[in-house]
């Protein structure tokens, strides 16, 4: 049995000085085919531990259907880690940030009445409770106190940046986790700025730091805090991550190994955040909203130490170097080019709703979670024969395109400048809207799709409706096809005779969300930055694969090609 403890200043397993060297791969980003090559990485780079957070939303995506296959098999996860002789450390939320959707809180909790989240809340630590039991059972057995390799865990999630200490909530978790047998080290995680240390910490449960820079004054903070404890840099942000229209992060890979060089220096640990970044892949992107609304693309790419598809960069040798005195590390690409993809069948999304969608008749709007819809779009139909005027959806949630007799008359997108849209002398309205990701950070996390409140053109409000939710988690197979001025779903096939790593690149298409062989390898924007999505190996097939894309605007000349590069840096704006 081992045990991680605090002793003064140090931490120790058993009666051994020990340092956390840990580096962040989150199971539900990387593709379960790569787990064991990307934590063998870790490992070969000179770290002693794997952390990783668990999400909520992944293993409960329906209310009381709870997963545990396929990417979702954090166990598993956590197993091969063992495998290795590294030691986890797991932070389960239920909130966590991390850049994903909401956080990691299913949708369906927007549907409790009365819910709080984040808070001292019945409704809330009802579901919370359960399903941190649910996970926690699942983790003992790997305590290393039952003879596993789970060292540590954490309490919550940044919640001194939370913006409503609730004390009150700490303290029942920390008392959860006690009655639900964590008998390792628990600790909570904070920014260093303001008051996020004080707000987010509990007696007894070491306080650890997240920053990038600045390593002698975070961990002068930490240390005015709880003088004499234990240095620890829970998030060493050795990166960044990019939103859909802005500049693509980057950091210099000297100054990563240089400020890790002072946490060392200074007898500190560290979790390098992220060690491997991976992949958004579905509808999983969360958003900023600080105030404004920033949804982040698909690649969680970070300018980690391994890049989305598991590369060595410069970074990794640096670190490498540092924590082992070696300097070696492999940087050749193993992706593969599979060639232009231009055969491709057409089906108009309207058109074919009954197929793609599931479509009811209301008297007033339904958002996205009041139909049970999580992700993709919804369209709202009505008959607006006789009204003329501006179209008034109140905020868009996130991303509406209006059509009057079938013809794009404009869009709508939060966090954006638009101009108003008019209609006139129209007998039917779609409007047709995309959940480009729910908030991921601060306040705003309660984040509803869809619209919000009955339409109104001019003076007149619509309270009739025809709506039809996308939600795409699988695309069905379709026989003909033809031209569509309107979103449309592109389907064709490729050859591959060796399988490897890919990136496609939807060079004929605008806005919409790729699958291969009914894997969502998620959203792509052409304002970029990013321009190609990442396909992992175990997505495809020896022989031939079935590629579809749906994209919401007309394509004069369909083409994507698959490519063994990314294209990360592109912005067209």
């Amino acid at each position: 049995m081992e045990k991680l403890t605090v002793k003064g200043a140090k931490l120790y397993i058993n009666d051994a000085e020990f340092h956390i060297r840990s580096g962040a791969i989150h199971y539900f980003r990387i593709h379960p085919s790569q787990w064991r090559d990307r934590l063998e990485k870790l490992k070969a780079c000179g770290l002693n531990t794997v952390e990783t957070y668990i999400a909520w939303n992944v293993q409960e995506p329906r209310q009381g259907e709870f997963v545990k296959d396929g990417g979702a098999d954090f166990e598993r996860f956590i197993e091969i880690a063992e495998e290795l002789g590294l030691y986890v450390i797991v932070r389960p939320g239920p909130y966590i940030c991390a850049e994903w959707e909401m956080g990691g809180f299913p949708s369906w909790l927007l549907n409790v009445e009365g819910i709080s989240l984040r808070h001292y809340n019945s409704q809330y630590l009802e579901y919370a409770s359960r399903y941190l039991k649910w996970v926690i059972d699942i983790c003992r057995p790997h305590f290393s106190t039952n003879g596993g390799r789970i060292i540590a865990m954490q309490i919550e999630n940044e919640f001194g940046g939370f913006g409503s200490p609730d004390r009150e909530y700490l303290e029942y978790l920390k008392g959860l986790y006690d009655e639900l047998g964590v008998d390792i080290l628990t600790f909570t995680s904070d920014g260093t700025w303001s008051d996020c240390l004080e707000n987010g910490c509990i007696d007894g449960v070491l306080m650890t730091a997240n920053f990038g820079s600045r390593t002698e004054s975070a961990f002068a903070e930490l240390e005015k805090r709880r003088p004499g404890e234990p240095k620890c840099c829970m998030e060493f942000w050795n990166g960044w991550f990019d939103q859909w229209g802005t500049e693509h992060h980057t950091r210099d890979a000297k100054s990563v190994a240089d400020e890790l060089k002072k946490i060392i220096d200074s007898d500190g640990n560290f979790n390098i955040y992220m060690f491997c970044g991976g992949t958004n892949f579905g509808f999983m992107n969360g958003s900023n909203c600080n105030p404004v609304f920033e949804p982040c693309i698909t690649s969680y790419d970070y300018g980690a130490a391994l890049t989305e598809n598991g590369e060595m960069t410069e970074q990794y040798r640096l670190i490498k170097k540092l924590l082992t005195g070696e300097d070696t590390a492999e940087s050749r690409s193993s992706a593969a080019s599979y060639g232009k993809v231009t055969e491709f069948a057409v089906q108009g999304l309207f058109e074919n709703a009954a197929a793609f969608g599931k479509t009811i008749k209301s008297s007033a709007v339904k958002c996205m979670e009041e139909l049970g819809q999580s992700y993709g779009y919804i369209m709202y139909e009505a008959d607006i024969s006789g009204m003329e005027g501006v179209i008034d959806i109140g905020e868009p949630r996130d991303r509406a395109m209006f059509y009057a007799d079938n013809v794009f008359i404009g869009a709508y997108e939060r966090g954006r400048e638009y101009g108003s849209v008019s209609v006139k002398d129209a007998k039917r309205l779609r409007i047709l809207i995309e959940n480009m990701g729910r908030v991921n950070y601060g306040p705003r996390v309660f984040d509803k799709k869809g619209l919000l409140e009955n339409v109104r053109i001019g003076a007149d409000e619509i309270t009739e409706y025809d709506i039809t939710c996308f939600e795409f988690d699988n695309v069905p197979e379709m026989d003909k096809g033809m031209s569509y001025p309107q979103p449309a779903v592109y389907t064709a096939e490729f050859e591959a005779e060796d399988i490897a790593d890919t990136f496609v690149n939807p060079v004929g298409f605008t806005h919409g969300v790729i699958f291969i062989n009914g894997f969502n390898l998620g959203r792509y924007r052409h304002m970029g930055p990013q321009q190609t999505l990442y396909v992992p190996a175990g997505v495809l097939r020896k022989g031939t694969n079935r590629l579809e894309i749906v994209d919401m605007y007309p394509s004069d000349k369909p083409e994507a090609e698959l490519v063994s590069e990314p294209v990360l840096a592109e912005l067209n704006i």
